[in-house]
């Protein structure tokens, strides 16, 4: 039953972040419940709830096993926790199995596939701030919405302004009973999970490039992966002004699956821009890093500095070679009977005026290194 249950919970907690996803900025947690009712053939049960915490899958509960599985076992032995659970659960799909019913009469639709789902939860700032949301759909349509300010629902369908009183009987308790129970809930599971949720892991940057089409065209890449939180900031830079949004191809925030992220975003230049020779700034910002971290590409890049490093390293091995061959043969000379001094000389002389001649030449290349740099 366990397995079903883990399968189901994370098959489904897939499928709410594709539906429900906000970007959470640095310093802020947040518990959300998602919760959905299908009518008509679907491969998931008539009700299915789950709990995440940021983005790591919590809390599972269908109506086909019609129990709660945690992450972990945490709160088995809290008789309140669970009571208040059995209750909220209770309430929450008799409500929406209400206004499911409501929708449906409402826009005179027959038993086939449809869907009523809710949002709900809370976030919690480092500083200590509360925020409570939630908010309905049908078929995707937002229909309902909890305003935090006023601690009312509205309704976003004007012919729905029946169920007013229905609405309104629910204020207190969402303020009195599910905001203070979630952000209790979320406090315990940042707690045990602070590994986990706190952790925080720096992104590896690199800008890629490929020819794309034809005409010489070039699309240069900017990827960030390995990071969590999943929050960052992107951005791409030509000659330090940004780039227009609408050039980019922004990808979505995608999973490693090593519990990190991935983020792509990618720019289409031209052979004239090419000839031009801009200079791109892949720029990132992330709770992991003390500050930004900037990633250049040259449409024109200059000379390969390695091959001219290693010609320096060449040349000036080479006068380490003779220099060292013109002292081994010295002493051997001067331990020879017969050599003459004037001989010697000579020899030594010859020798130096090459090695002088092998010195220079590297001097000239280190210098022509430095110009292009």
């Amino acid at each position: 039953m366990a397995t079903t249950g883990n399968a189901g919970m994370d098959l489904f907690s897939v499928l709410t972040l594709l539906y429900f996803v906000t970007a959470v900025c640095a310093g802020t947690h947040s518990l959300w419940y998602f919760v959905t009712i299908t009518t008509g053939p679907s491969p998931f049960p008539e009700i299915v709830m789950v709990g995440m915490v940021d983005d790591v899958p919590v809390e599972y509960y269908d109506s086909v096993d019609r129990m709660v599985i945690p992450r972990q076992h945490w709160h088995k032995d809290n008789e309140v926790y669970a009571k208040w659970k059995r209750v909220a659960i209770t309430r929450t799909s008799d409500s929406l199995k209400n206004r499911f019913q409501h929708m449906m009469e409402h826009f005179n639709h027959s038993v086939t596939l449809h869907t009523y789902q809710r949002i709900a939860g809370c976030e919690l700032d480092d500083d200590g701030t509360e925020r409570f949301q939630a908010k309905d759909s049908y078929n995707g349509m937002d229909v309902l919405f909890y305003d935090v300010q006023s601690y009312t629902w509205s309704s976003l369908v004007p012919e729905m302004r029946k169920d007013y009183w229905l609405i309104e009987s629910y204020k207190g308790l969402f303020y009195q009973l599910y905001q203070p129970l979630c952000v209790q809930n979320l406090k315990s599971y940042l707690h045990q999970e602070r590994s986990i949720l706190k952790r925080k892991v720096r992104p590896r940057i690199r800008v890629l490039q490929k020819q794309v089409g034809g005409a010489g065209w070039v699309e240069v890449t900017c990827l960030a992966t390995g990071f969590y939180p999943r929050h960052i900031e992107v951005t791409m830079k030509r000659d330090n002004h940004p780039v227009p949004e609408q050039e980019l191809i922004r990808g979505d925030i995608l999973p490693n699956g090593d519990g990190t992220y991935q983020l792509r975003m990618s720019l289409s230049v031209s052979a004239e821009e090419l000839r031009e020779g801009h200079r791109y700034t892949c720029s990132v910002r992330h709770v992991s890093m003390d500050n930004k971290l900037d990633i250049a590409w040259d449409s024109q890049p200059k000379p390969d500095i390695a091959l001219i490093s290693a010609a320096s390293v060449t040349a000036l091995a080479t006068v380490l070679l003779i220099l060292t061959g013109i002292f081994v043969l010295k002493k051997r000379k001067s331990k020879v009977p017969g050599c003459s001094r004037s001989g010697k000389i000579e020899e030594e002389v010859e020798r130096m005026h090459a090695a002088e001649g092998v010195v220079k030449d590297a001097e000239e290349l280190l210098e022509m290194e430095r110009q292009e740099d």
